[in-house]
């Protein structure tokens, strides 16, 4: 997804210098979906990525 992103952008002009992945709160998952992934052993991550661009 994010490398669909990059794609448009680098189409209209901007280049990526940096890719940040900045860690998110926990507080986005519901009890009923921790402990389904605690059933399966799935260990879940919420992030969001910062992309910093300069104009080519």
């Amino acid at each position: 997804m994010i490398d669909t992103y990059l794609r448009i952008l680098n189409k209209t002009g901007w280049q990526h210098t940096h890719i940040i992945q900045a860690p998110m709160s926990a507080q986005r998952f519901s009890a009923v979906v921790v402990a389904a992934m605690q059933k399966k052993r799935i260990l879940g991550v919420t992030s969001r990525y910062v992309i910093i661009l300069k104009q080519s």
